[in-house]
């Protein structure tokens, strides 16, 4: 099974399509925050809110923490919106960069779809990842 990124909406029912695969981005993750930084935006795990990673130990994983020690930040769809276009662009225009060019763009569109709904609906949101 592989990592994927995906959306949480400050809204668990906002009367639109929120579902974004996520395993596309996550397999060309590294290359993502690269050039996001290059394009001097945030990353994918600056949007990653505080989440159980913090909680296991490098060596043996072994869990020490709480859910409810968790902090979440969240952001505006606007700032969402801007980061899956300059991706885009740079994926469209790049695409030797990352790894699964196409498949990295369809699901960075469909994020772009995500926060363009979120912005209307003035909902925040935040990343998670499923391992």
């Amino acid at each position: 099974m592989s990592a994927a990124y995906f959306v949480v909406l400050e809204d668990p029912d906002p009367g639109f399509h929120t579902f974004v695969n996520g395993n596309a981005v996550a397999k060309a993750a590294a290359n993502l925050n690269r050039i996001a930084r290059m394009l001097g935006t945030k990353t994918l795990d600056d949007f990653v809110s505080a989440g159980l990673t913090e909680y296991f130990d490098d060596v043996e994983e072994d869990f020490h923490g709480t859910v409810a020690d968790t902090h979440t930040v969240w952001f505006e769809a606007d700032e969402g919106l801007d980061w899956a276009t300059k991706l885009a662009e740079y994926v469209k225009d790049n695409p030797g960069e990352v790894h699964d060019a196409n498949g990295v763009q369809g699901e960075l569109a469909e994020y772009q779809e995500l926060f363009k709904n979120a912005s209307t609906a003035k909902i925040r949101w935040h990343m998670e990842v499923d391992f």
